[in-house]
């Protein structure tokens, strides 16, 4: 059962209007799942302030009467944006819109159909943070689990990512991290409208955070919890569409780059694109595109001539 607010505040040390950390929450229609979400941010063995900014993006269902029931019961903790109108529908990047009202020194990012299992995780990746000023984000791994509470799979990290990583290798696209479980500092990326163009931007985070320290990987933190659902952004959509979505990620991170001249991440992010874009298109789509620009060129010489013939 976790503890009321004023015995969770009682328990802080040092400035408690001044957090520690700010648990960002982003939720649509997360009515099945938001309350496991809250209760795992609620629960977390943190002596230091902390506050909740939970973004509700216009749900339809009952969240938002959810989120309101905690935050009359939380109201210093749990900090609620409700949305009248669907901001992600307008190509709004919603996790920047909670990011803009943090004031922790640390940001913990958790969505509100997933949820942590470990009460020291805040904690000890914060403690980590706070020794370390040379890395900008900590994070550690994830299990999937089914709407009735299977395990799907028991580590959605592979192996080879359970490392840390240097801040070439993440703003160069080669890090691999899972959002719920990342702690990182609180950085103010300035306005970036290419955030915009990409459905899911959590490679575009952390390419950013690269600019300013590499990461730590935590295999003392218990797994969180990510919720398998039809309705998920991600999980709800076919493969196609995931690799769609995924070439258009590359493509606006490397445009974003050049826009602000880091040719070495742009280039990076461009072969990636072609990588992706190559591997994805059949030998017989490429050939005729190709034909199709070899033509195009024909013709074009044989109007120059023609224009040079008649000039004559």
């Amino acid at each position: 059962m976790i503890k009321n607010e004023k015995d969770i505040m009682e328990s802080w040390s040092g400035d408690i209007t001044q957090p520690l950390v700010s648990v960002l929450c982003i939720t649509y229609n997360h009515y099945g799942y938001i309350s496991k979400a809250i209760e795992s941010f609620l629960s977390q063995d943190l002596r230091s302030p902390f506050e909740v900014i939970i973004h509700d993006d216009a749900s339809t269902d009952e969240t938002s009467d959810i989120i309101r029931a905690y935050q009359s019961q939380y109201p210093n903790i749990v900090k609620p944006i409700f949305q009248e109108e669907n901001q992600f529908s307008k190509g709004r990047v919603v996790f920047d819109i909670a990011h803009k009202k943090a004031i922790g020194k640390y940001i913990a990012y958790c969505e509100g159909d997933d949820y942590w299992m470990d009460p020291q995780k805040i904690k000890l990746q914060c403690d980590y943070l706070e020794s370390h000023p040379h890395i900008s984000v900590t994070a550690h791994d994830s299990c999937s689990m089914d709407q009735e509470g299977h395990v799907i799979t028991q580590s959605r990290l592979a192996r080879k990512h359970h490392r840390d990583y240097s801040a070439q290798e993440m703003a160069t696209g080669k890090a691999w991290m899972l959002n719920l479980t990342m702690v990182f500092r609180n950085i103010d990326f300035g306005d970036i409208p290419e955030r915009g163009k990409i459905k899911n931007n959590d490679k575009f985070l952390i390419s950013l955070l690269g600019n300013y320290g590499g990461s730590h990987f935590h295999s003392e933190i218990l797994p969180a919890c990510h919720i398998v659902h039809p309705d998920g952004m991600w999980s709800g959509l076919d493969l196609n569409t995931r690799h769609e979505e995924q070439i258009n990620s590359w493509y606006w991170i490397y445009r974003y780059y050049k826009r602000v001249e880091k040719d070495e991440y742009a280039y990076a992010f461009w072969i990636m694109y072609l990588r992706k874009v190559f591997s994805l298109t059949s030998r017989k789509t490429l050939s005729k595109e190709y034909l199709i620009r070899i033509l195009r060129l024909r013709d074009i010489n044989l109007f120059v001539k023609k224009l040079r013939w008649h000039g004559e």
